[in-house]
């Protein structure tokens, strides 16, 4: 009996989670590059599955082309998440993204403002 529960006990540690892929499959070609954009980077690894929540990082992209975030800044902040909270790290994203918002003094809406204008749009 002690040994089948330790069994079990093992597989269960044992055992990869299993995460599956959120940005939908792109076409490349063979001499295309076969890396993952960051807007695929990030809304995979910060597992980012609403539109709302796509919708931010884009956003957020979007700042860092115009040079008003640092890219790098950008993925500390996703490492961060990540290690605060692997199975759901797109909150502690959101927070830190805020907080760094602020302390640069660029205009970023949370993500529930950007789910309601998505609503107000389709009605």
């Amino acid at each position: 009996m002690l040994a089948r529960l330790f069994g079990w006990l093992m597989l269960v540690t044992l055992a990869p989670a299993a995460y599956g892929q959120i940005t939908g499959p792109r076409v490349t070609s063979a001499d295309g590059p076969q890396v993952a954009t960051l807007e695929e980077q990030l809304i995979n690894r910060l597992r980012a599955t609403t539109e709302e929540r796509q919708s931010y990082i884009r956003l957020i992209l979007a700042k860092t082309e115009q040079g008003l975030f640092d890219q790098g800044r950008i993925l500390a902040i996703e490492r961060y998440a990540i290690k605060k909270n692997p199975r759901f790290p797109f909150p502690y994203f959101e927070r830190v993204m805020q907080f760094e918002a602020q302390r640069t003094g660029v205009y970023l809406p949370p993500v529930r403002l950007l789910a309601g204008s998505a609503e107000r749009l389709e009605r």
